[in-house]
């Protein structure tokens, strides 16, 4: 969704896009209207293998919730999608006559969301044209604040994407989990999905010998990163890094008939919006599905619940099962209460923007942190699917609904978000067409291209500590020859007398 209403606008505004992707991946997600044309390479891969790796991405999700950060870096599907998402870009320079193609296609930018994969900034090099990072979060596997040398301190700038629950107010171990965290988990990711496979896409197909892979990040002209401080904690940012939250969010429409007159339905008591996103369709747990299913069926509320699979052992008469739901639609209702769901960027950021409390149940990714800044925001609350049972979910649901300030924080939220010069997707077509017209040089820091020694200035401090020791020296052997002169005048005065 970040991508296609970026591109949509841009086709607005008279712009070309052209969409590179693999054979049998097709352009969902990709509006019709959002691209002129497309390029499109040869996969290997057959239709079953492909079915096969979606069914188990859409499932397995639910499952990382009752995993620990070790057993989810061990499992197998973790793995299997850093290989299915990195293959591709292996696959493209192997066909010349796909990259004959880009090379004629006239490409100004190339617009990527490199969350575990690179190939987009490869291919970037590789043409010779600035590449834009569009994310909906400000910190993924591959890309963070490093890779445009914006300053990250520890001290107050939480390692999220490992310790969900730090705040900018950090005690001493939590600042101390911090520093190691980033200083050897970070690195480590760096390494294993951004530097090593373009370090080998480098020297296989001889892309760029003249960058190393550091440089490949550091050459992004844009972040456009959804990313607003109605949320998150304040931080250092830089002049190429765009705030562009709510470009994705559209004008909501008028219901469908049935689910209108259900929600009407409701009256004072209003209804619940339960889903978990696109990609999860259902909890994966059953005996946690109907005893979610319960506590649902007692309250006044009326309740939309996204869900694909057996029926809920204890479904209420005020709960309507839907395989699909106008989310956004839904939340712009005047009679929603509640948000219930699993944490994704794209459903905070809408809830947000309708001032509407939430339940996060977060399962993997960007959705843990997300979960702690709206409870530490006060708009909403957070439970773990690990160790949910019947009453802490309950106790949970009525604390929301009951309490007023979680609904007064979310619309101060809300009007945070909204307040803003120009619209998100203006913005960020804005400073899209502003690199086309200039470059992006003049906006990155230089910060991005140097090493860890000069960024740092160690070698003027080591240069300081040499001298001053070389001064404390040299004045204790000046001082040192001045008293052993003196000492020997006293010495020959007193011979004399």
């Amino acid at each position: 969704m970040g991508l296609t209403a970026i591109t949509q606008a841009l086709i607005e505004r008279g712009h070309h896009v052209t969409l590179l992707l693999m054979d049998k991946v097709g352009t969902k997600g990709f509006l019709p209207n959002s691209y002129s044309s497309n390029i499109t390479y040869p996969n290997p891969k057959t239709e079953e293998e492909i079915k096969n790796f979606n069914n188990m991405m859409s499932t397995g999700a639910s499952s990382f919730a009752n995993m620990s950060l070790t057993e989810i870096l061990r499992d197998k599907r973790l793995g299997l999608a850093w290989g299915m998402m990195s293959f591709g870009c292996f696959e493209l320079f192997e066909y010349e006559e796909t990259l004959e193609r880009l090379k004629h296609a006239d490409i100004d930018l190339v617009l990527t969301t490199p969350v575990v994969d690179v190939c987009d900034i490869v291919v970037a090099a590789y043409l010779d044209v600035p590449f834009v990072v569009v994310l909906g979060a400000r910190r993924a596997p591959v890309w963070h604040e490093g890779h445009m040398g914006i300053p990250t301190p520890l001290s107050y700038v939480p390692f999220s994407f490992i310790l969900p629950n730090l705040s900018d107010q950090m005690s001493f171990t939590e600042r101390l989990l911090n520093v190691v965290a980033s200083n050897t988990i970070q690195p480590f990711l760096d390494y294993i999905l951004a530097y090593r496979p373009i370090a080998q896409l480098q020297t296989t197909y001889g892309i760029r010998p003249d960058l190393s892979p550091r440089d490949f990040l550091a050459r992004a002209a844009l972040w456009l990163c959804h990313s607003t401080v109605a949320l998150e904690y304040p931080r250092p940012r830089s002049p190429n890094w765009i705030d562009i939250t709510g470009a994705t969010i559209k004008d909501p429409k008028p219901l469908p008939k049935d689910l209108e007159e259900f929600v009407e339905g409701s009256k004072e008591h209003g209804f619940i919006v339960f889903t978990l996103g696109s990609m999860t369709v259902s909890l994966g747990n059953q005996l946690m599905t109907d005893t979610i299913s319960k506590v649902l069926g007692e309250l006044p509320q009326r309740i939309i619940w996204r869900h694909i699979g057996p029926k809920p052992l204890y479904l209420g008469n005020n709960t309507r099962i839907v395989d699909w739901l106008p989310q956004r639609d839904l939340l712009a209702h005047p009679s929603v209460r509640l948000l219930i769901y699993h944490g994704g960027g794209g459903g905070v950021h809408e809830a947000i923007h309708c001032g509407v409390p939430m339940l996060l149940m977060p399962l993997a990714g960007d959705q843990p942190v997300n979960a702690h800044l709206v409870a530490a925001k006060g708009m909403g609350l957070t439970l773990n699917l690990g160790d949910l049972d019947e009453e802490k979910f309950r106790r949970t649901v009525h604390e929301i609904l009951e309490t007023p300030s979680y609904k007064e924080n979310a619309m101060r939220a809300s009007a945070i978000l909204r307040d803003r010069m120009a619209s998100p997707l203006d913005t960020a077509v804005f400073w899209i067409e502003h690199v086309v017209k200039f470059g992006g040089d003049h906006l990155r820091l230089r910060a991005a291209e140097m090493g860890f020694i000069q960024l740092h200035s160690l070698d003027i401090i080591a240069f300081l500590v040499v001298v001053a020791v070389t001064w404390s020296y040299l004045s204790y052997v000046l001082l040192a020859a001045c008293c052993r002169l003196l000492c020997k005048r006293k010495s020959h005065k007193a011979k004399t007398d």
